[in-house]
């Protein structure tokens, strides 16, 4: 005979059978006290690799906190999604950026013009970062050529100046070729990042602190994951002093930019490269600058070749001299009154002479480049050409 017992209540039920969900959440519990992660390693594996917080995490977190191993993580992931954002954003325009210069011991200048899509990008600290260390790069490399690099003053013939301060003295001014050259962004691109220490405590230079090299492609497709903007180096140029150099001739680089967080990056920028020859014909500029009063020359001759780019800057300019140019005497540098010296009325030209005079040499300006980030480079690189052809 069949013994039927009463169903045990619902009350009863709950108190006899454990309660799995909660089991499942004290477990779930107790792995994420396992996992959690220091917010102190999550810092400094941000600050080596910039990525979100949920990203850092997550990679330490599949690395067993190992700081080292998440970071390889973070560079092959990186990448990986890096191309992939490239190639969907590829398409869309730069018409935003930044033009971004670097002047390198006073003897060699880079100036770069770096693309994005938005202004608020182009205010970006990471987007900035990346712009200097590209800049810093261009003026560090030689621009690659075949065979002998080109010199100034390596085909030219020399002519005989006689207006200096007394009739005695004579010297011969030497014919200088544009010496500043376009920098191929396709080799830049390949070159590894150069990121040298900052004169500004305030501004870092480096991009992004990494055990290996990185190329300047690699950097430009990091930046990307992280703006989530399509970044492109749109142009480059650059100038290195003449190596030997010659005792009778001084080259002075420098450079300007206007409109952005430093005098190195804006959305405008320019450079410059002086030929500084004595007036004295037994005194070489080399034996000038190495003499009693070498210091004080040199430091007032950078300072003049600043003041030059920021009016190169500060005006339209397109070209040095205008000569038989078709253009406005605010676009050629020797025409413009000379604001930018202490809002000086007479033109650039005059005033280097009469300044040159005072300190015994002759400045000219063999040099000049003006780059805005809405330039049609198209037109650009037609008026280039133009010119290099008069």
């Amino acid at each position: 005979m069949s013994c039927i017992l009463p169903r045990a209540s619902s009350s009863l039920r709950s108190t006899l059978i454990p309660p799995f969900r909660c089991l499942s959440s004290t477990t779930a519990r107790l792995a994420e006290t396992k996992s959690k992660v220091p917010i102190t390693l999550i810092a400094s594996l941000r600050k080596e690799h910039p990525v979100p917080l949920a990203q850092a995490r997550e990679a330490l977190e599949k690395n067993n906190l190992d700081l080292k191993a998440a970071l390889e993580y973070l560079r092959t992931t990186t990448s990986a999604n890096a191309e992939k954002k490239a190639a969907k954003v590829s398409g869309r325009d730069t018409n935003e950026g930044v033009i971004a210069i670097s002047l390198l011991g006073g003897k060699r200048v880079g100036m770069i013009h770096l693309g994005c899509e938005t202004d608020f990008v182009a205010r970006n600290e990471v987007f900035l970062k990346t712009a200097r260390g590209v800049a810093e790069t261009t003026a560090f490399l030689d621009v690659p050529t075949e065979g002998e690099p080109p010199h100034p003053y390596s085909n030219s013939n020399t002519s005989t100046n006689t207006s200096t301060k007394s009739n005695s003295n004579t010297s011969k001014i030497i014919n200088i070729s544009d010496p500043i050259l376009s920098f191929p962004t396709e080799s830049l691109l390949s070159a590894p990042l150069i990121s040298l220490p900052s004169d500004n405590s305030n501004s870092p230079s480096s991009v992004i602190s990494t055990p290996e090299p990185q190329t300047i492609k690699q950097i430009l497709l990091s930046s990307l994951s992280q703006t989530g903007e399509n970044l492109k180096l749109l142009r480059a140029t650059s100038f290195a002093a003449p190596f030997p150099s010659k005792p009778e001739i001084r080259f002075i680089p420098s450079g300007y930019a206007h409109g952005g967080p430093t005098d190195k990056e804006g959305k405008v920028g320019g450079i410059i490269v002086l030929a500084v020859e004595s007036l004295d014909s037994e005194k070489p500029i080399a034996s000038l600058i190495h003499g009693p009063d070498g210091d004080k020359l040199e430091s007032d001759l950078n300072g003049f070749a600043r003041t030059i780019a920021r009016q190169v800057v500060g005006f339209p300019t397109k070209v040095i001299e205008k000569g038989d140019r078709a253009v406005e005497n605010d676009e050629a540098l020797y025409e413009q009154p000379f604001m930018m010296f202490q809002g000086d009325s007479r033109p650039v030209k005059e005033v280097l002479e009469v300044w040159g005079q005072e300190k015994g040499v002759k400045v000219r300006v063999v040099g000049m480049r003006r780059w805005a980030v809405g330039d049609d480079l198209d037109l650009a690189s037609t008026e280039k050409e133009a010119e290099k052809a008069l």
